[in-house]
């Protein structure tokens, strides 16, 4: 690497930390507010404070995701494989993202069993699953449902988000986990990182995503992986 293309790493670094420096400070005093004074407020109040925080949330993940995508340019994805209840990290994210559900006027349902064990990285399969969680609230027509399922085959597990959306078409779809792509087909926020970012991951997993779309606007996007990395 040059010296020209090590000071552009260097200053797009700090950019990064000074984003995420008062992303944090903001999350941490809105987590300490609602955990303090939430039996003061109003539901309508906590609702509004809960939803400025899943911004803040969403904010800080954006930052992270393309963050770990510029990595990628310089360095392969390393993957730390631990063992994990992923059911429960499922219902964990699925509560993160309950105002925005309410907001939307979704409904969301998840099926599963009550315990899958799988063998790998539980940080990186997150952000995964953060992402298609986010983009099937974001993308879905308000008042219908997301069906979200989890199952076991064998030697490998099946992770899906069904939701009502905007067609996708079938060269569209091809593309959908290039760079920037997402955001070049809807005019929605954000800069379309998740998807790509979610292929590199689920690829380092010896996995595959899964994306489809039908005419009657139904989209479902998920991953296999193997059960044991």
């Amino acid at each position: 690497m040059n010296s020209l293309n090590i000071k552009k790493d260097q200053y797009i670094s700090k950019i990064i930390r000074d984003i995420e420096s008062p992303m944090i400070a903001q999350i941490v005093a809105l987590e300490s507010f609602l955990h303090t004074a939430s039996s003061k407020i109003s539901p309508d109040e906590k609702d509004l404070i809960e939803l400025t925080l899943n911004s803040c949330k969403y904010l800080y993940k954006t930052v992270e995701v393309f963050n770990s995508v510029y990595k990628l340019n310089f360095e392969p994805l390393v993957l730390n494989y631990e063992e994990f209840n992923i059911v429960e990290l499922i219902h964990e994210l699925i509560d993160e993202i309950r105002i925005l559900v309410k907001y939307n006027e979704l409904q969301l349902e998840f099926n599963s069993e009550k315990e899958i064990i799988i063998g790998a990285d539980k940080a990186q399969i997150k952000k995964v699953i953060e992402s298609l969680l986010s983009n099937s609230v974001n993308y879905a027509f308000k008042n219908s449902k997301i069906e979200v399922r989890l199952l076991r085959f064998n030697d490998k597990i099946v992770f899906e988000i069904k939701n009502n959306s905007p067609y996708i078409e079938e060269e569209v779809l091809r593309e959908i986990f290039s760079k920037y792509k997402m955001c070049a087909l809807y005019n929605k926020n954000g800069i379309g990182l998740g998807l790509f970012l979610s292929k590199e991951i689920i690829n380092a997993h010896n996995g595959t995503m899964i994306a489809k779309s039908y005419p009657e606007d139904v989209s479902v996007f998920g991953f296999e992986i193997p059960l044991k990395g």
